[in-house]
């Protein structure tokens, strides 16, 4: 049985072709609405970009506190260690004791000598006041008379000098109990007690806790958006969701440039670009001093980010 063709009048009702001008208004709503949306998003990007270049931030950047090579200020044996390493101290607490008894047998001796002294120094006082009446009548000479004196005088000298080797000795003898100068932790302890200690050589370090800093390194072109005293807001990657107030204390007005031999060592700081493939902007270390650091929160070298937020100060 032959196929019957479809009536063009259904066709027609069933795919209704929309006229050429009802498209227009269509076309010309998304074009508008394509241009909102581009200038839209450089007006954000101008935004984004003059916060950002009026506030520069860096994520190079890291916690820093003082540290204190703990030196003894004399040589000896350590008796005791009263510490562990990153153990909590407070000021004066002591931290170990050296063997004290070589500085006690030496403090002995030069009492020992004051009293001799003190003893000859009666003799010749006494000498003296029973030559001087002689002198008149010419029981005696002047000369003798003069080396008594002169005996006299020169013992009250070294007197002077026993009194300052007994101060010394007692001063070696105190030594030999080193105390913390300040409160903080104890870092890079690698000793025990029965070492030998050398006076002027550290024997491990002790973190300042009571001041923390975060050294960021910012490209040269933002240094210019900030000064000494200038507010900044800190965070550190270990706690990102915490934010601590700071202020500009300092920034470096020298660092080492690039593959630069230091020789002699200058101490300015070195601080590496990004990228070594092609020329990238110089950063300088800016120090800012954090006004309300967590002490469970702050280590040593922690990662960081900066944010300047205020203007420079006129």
């Amino acid at each position: 049985m032959p196929a019957q063709s479809p009536d063009p009048d259904l066709v027609k009702s069933a795919n209704p072709v929309t006229p050429r001008g009802a498209t227009e208004p269509h076309k010309f709503f998304r074009k508008i609405v394509s241009l909102i949306v581009v200038a839209g998003a450089v007006l954000i990007t101008l935004y984004v970009w003059g916060i950002i270049e009026r506030h520069p931030r860096t994520d190079d950047a890291f916690a820093r506190a003082n540290v204190v090579g703990v030196a003894p200020r004399v040589s000896g044996q350590i008796l005791k260690l009263s510490v562990q390493d990153n153990q909590a101290v407070k000021e004066g607490d002591v931290l170990f004791e050296i063997d004290p008894e070589d500085y006690r047998l030496i403090l002995e001796k030069a009492k020992a000598d004051l009293a001799t002294l003190d003893r000859q120094i009666v003799q010749a006082h006494d000498t003296s006041r029973r030559l001087e009446p002689l002198l008149p009548n010419g029981f005696t000479t002047a000369e003798t008379v003069d080396k008594a004196r002169t005996a006299e005088e020169t013992l009250r000298a070294q007197r002077e000098g026993a009194l300052a080797t007994i101060n010394l000795e007692e001063l070696h003898v105190s030594y030999c109990k080193v105390v913390a100068p300040f409160s903080g932790r104890v870092i890079n302890l690698n000793i025990s007690a029965g070492a030998h200690v050398t006076a002027g050589v550290p024997v491990f370090s002790l973190l300042d806790t009571s001041k923390w800093y975060v050294v960021a390194n910012f490209r040269e072109a933002e240094i210019r958006h900030m000064a000494a005293g200038s507010e900044a807001i800190v965070y550190l990657s270990s706690a990102p969701n915490q934010r601590f107030r700071g202020k500009v204390q300092g920034i470096g007005w020298a660092v080492k440039p690039e593959g630069e031999i230091d020789l002699p060592p200058s101490g300015v700081p070195y601080v590496k670009r990004e990228l070594n493939w092609v020329r990238v902007a110089q950063r300088f270390p800016v120090r800012i001093a954090v006004e309300n650091p967590d002490p469970d929160l702050f280590r040593m070298g922690a990662s960081a980010v900066a944010i300047i937020k205020g203007s420079p100060p006129k």
